[in-house]
């Protein structure tokens, strides 16, 4: 077994095709879970990428904004540049307590692909997709095709994330995050939502996604569909009802299935309110 650390991602992607190492680079999951997964990493190489300067940077480019994979959920609260993306912000400042936020890279999250994973309920919402490379070129795959369920993901061998895309449509949105949890941002979600929306006088567009109330964060089109029409109060209360009626929670020691469904719709509701009626409020 050994550990590397390269500086190139050309380095990293030819370790990747001949050596296939487990990547690391925060290691908030992996280490966590050692005494029950090292079975599964057993004589096998370490490779991790947190050395590699161009995974750790956050640009503007053309149409959107590119997030380097190694970049921590304390870089994305704290960047001006991810002010464009405040949903990501607020989901990154309760990834557990600020250690955890200094080491948990915002690919690891998404690779992790825990039902309850915060930055990736915004990331549905953005239409995010996760930029994979290896020795044969880069793919660009939409987030939710990515995920495909608890600890399942669609990332090939000898792949790398390199980075997280999010389009130009989602930057500067109005936009929110909001979650539960038992004790103030250092458990995991109960239930987790996210709205990205394009508001005028009423909504034209809006995206909403749960997460940690089902296999992996969900959407319900013609709830969405509801709101693009009329984004009155009563709407809401209605597409939250449906979002409860989809939700596919688990009940285990944090709360019961049946909790967790009614703060699905408690939440929807809420975000959406902060969402599409504080603006008409502050513009008056």
């Amino acid at each position: 077994m050994a550990w590397y650390q390269p500086q190139e991602l050309t380095e990293a992607l030819d370790m990747m095709a001949t050596r296939e190492p487990v990547i690391v680079c925060g290691g908030t999951d992996v280490f966590v879970n050692w005494l029950r997964r090292k079975q599964q990493f057993q004589g096998r190489d370490w490779l991790d990428i947190h050395r590699i300067q161009s995974v750790r940077e956050i640009r503007r480019v053309e149409d959107g904004l590119l997030i380097g994979a190694a970049v921590t959920a304390a870089e994305i609260w704290q960047s001006p540049i991810c002010n464009a993306i405040p949903s990501l912000q607020e989901a990154a400042r309760v990834v557990g307590g600020w250690q955890i936020q200094n080491r948990a890279s915002i690919a690891g999250n998404v690779a992790n692909a825990s039902p309850a994973a915060d930055m990736m309920v915004p990331l549905f919402a953005l239409g995010a997709r996760v930029v994979l490379q290896s020795v044969q070129g880069e793919r660009r795959i939409r987030i939710e095709d990515f995920v495909l369920g608890p600890k399942q993901t669609s990332i090939l061998k000898h792949e790398l994330i390199t980075h997280i895309h999010i389009p130009e449509t989602g930057l500067f949105a109005p936009q929110t995050f909001l979650r539960l949890d038992q004790r103030g941002g250092t458990d995991i979600s109960l239930v987790s939502v996210a709205v990205v929306a394009k508001v005028d006088r009423q909504a034209s567009h809006v995206n909403i996604v749960v997460g940690a109330a089902s296999p992996k964060p969900f959407s319900v089109p013609m709830a969405e569909e509801m709101v693009h029409k009329d984004a009155a109060s009563d709407v809401m209360k209605r597409v939250a009802a449906l979002y409860a009626a989809h939700a596919a929670p688990i009940t285990d020691v944090r709360a019961s299935a049946d909790y967790r469904r009614a703060m699905v719709g408690v939440l929807v509701e809420r975000v959406l309110g902060k969402v599409l009626l504080a603006p008409q409020t502050t513009t008056g």
